[in-house]
Formats: structure tokens, C-alpha cells, sequence
């Protein structure tokens, strides 16, 4: 099987946070994100989970919650302006950034998250004469391979495709290609032997939710 799904939110009236069409500074999609995955023979499964905007919002968190700045050209303050500061970025940039980057592409792609979640399920319905969506909605949908070809045959290409872009020739700052999902692959891999890395205020947040819904919380000593 190849799986795909997507979370689409589409607020009609704008919101004060979340991504702005291309030639708007309001604020009207959430970060609208889409997942592929496929399965190949030897490879690790190829996963693309990617928001249509710039960055996805806990990115952008994450730096505020460690005191550190984000790049420009994520996201915009409450005015418009590019903003290094996380706690000061309301308005997430489509995917492409500007028209003349090609913001239209991350807007475009929005929108169709928005239709195949929101508009096919009803989740974007009508009420009293307007249009509104009150909750995320989503699609979850799955490719018989076997239908179109024989499933090993298609694995061994997903491989034989791997391989090749592995043997690209990589970039002056890098010493080898990554696909997408692959450097999460490893991370997840890094972490089942070592551990999760937390900061003080994500162990905080982590006692906070433990003793609101009293559940067991069991960090190792580093994090005690």
C-alpha cells in the first residue's frame, strides 16, 4: 500500500496566527501539512510529512521554547515584517515564501489540502448564509500497488530510485544526499538507543500534563 493523509483548516473570517494566502498579510490557513508513505524492499519506507507553508508551527516553537532566533523568511510579524523572533511571528509564509519565490506553489497546495479534507468531508459547510469550518478536518486514503503493478517489482524500482539519488554527487556543505524522511529515519533510530533529548521547559510541560490527567511519568536521572 501507499499511504496518504492530510489535515486541512481553512478559518473564513482570518485568525491571528497561521498562514497567509500569497498577496494577503491575514492570517486564513492553518499549516495545512501532507504525508506520502511508500514502501521499498531493503530501504527504510520513504515518508514525506511536510507542511504547506514555510515551516510548521512547532518548529517555530521549539526556537522560541530554547531562546533562539528562526530564519528569515519563515514567517512574519503582526505587521508584515520579516521576524527573526519566534515569539513574534503570527503570519507563516506559504511554501515558496513570496509570489516571486514561488509562493503561489505552498497556496496552491493549501488549497487542496483544504478541498480533498475540508470541502469533501463537509467540514467547510455552510451555516446562516456563510461558510466556516469549526474544526481540523482530514483525509486518510491508501493505492492498492498491486493494481498497478506487482508489488516486489515496485519496491525493487522505490530501491533501485533510492540508490540512485544517493549517488548524486552531493553539495559543497554536505557529504551525501538525504531523501526526504531520511534524516528523521536515523533521528528516530538515534533515539530509540539513546533517549529523547528535553529541554527543562519541555520536562516541565511533562509533569504538568502527568499530573493534570494522572498518568505515570518516568524520565531517567538526566532528566529527574
Amino acid at each position: 500500500m501507499i499511504g496518504v493523509s492530510m489535515s486541512g483548516h481553512l478559518y473564513g473570517d482570518g485568525t491571528a496566527r497561521g498562514m497567509a494566502p500569497v498577496f494577503s498579510l491575514q492570517p486564513m490557513f492553518g499549516t495545512n501539512p501532507f504525508a506520502v508513505a511508500i514502501p521499498c524492499q531493503k530501504q527504510p519506507p520513504y515518508v514525506l510529512d511536510m507542511s504547506t507553508s514555510v515551516v510548521p508551527v512547532n518548529r517555530v516553537e521549539f526556537a522560541r521554547d530554547r531562546g533562539e532566533s528562526i530564519p528569515i523568511g519563515w514567517c512574519l510579524d503582526s505587521e508584515g515584517n520579516p521576524t527573526a523572533d519566534p515569539a513574534a511571528a503570527q503570519i507563516y509564509l506559504p511554501l515558496g515564501g513570496a509570489r516571486d519565490t514561488g509562493g503561489h506553489k505552498g497556496f496552491g497546495l493549501a488549497m487542496i489540502v483544504e478541498t480533498m479534507t475540508a470541502l469533501l468531508s463537509a467540514g467547510w459547510a455552510e451555516e446562516d448564509g456563510s461558510y466556516a469550518q469549526d474544526k481540523i478536518a482530514h483525509f486518510l486514503g491508501a493505492f492498492r500497488i498491486d493494481l498497478f503493478r506487482d508489488p516486489t517489482e515496485f519496491k525493487n524500482a522505490m530501491d533501485a530510485m533510492m540508490d540512485s539519488l544517493h549517488r548524486a554527487e552531493p553539495a559543497p556543505e554536505g557529504d551525501r544526499v538525504f531523501v526526504p524522511g531520511e534524516i528523521e529515519h536515523e533521528t528516530e533510530q538515534l533515539r530509540l538507543r539513546s533517549g529523547i533529548p528535553l529541554i527543562d521547559k519541555e520536562v516541565a510541560d511533562l509533569r504538568e500534563l502527568s499530573e493534570r490527567f494522572d498518568v505515570q511519568l518516568q524520565l531517567d536521572s538526566g532528566t529527574q
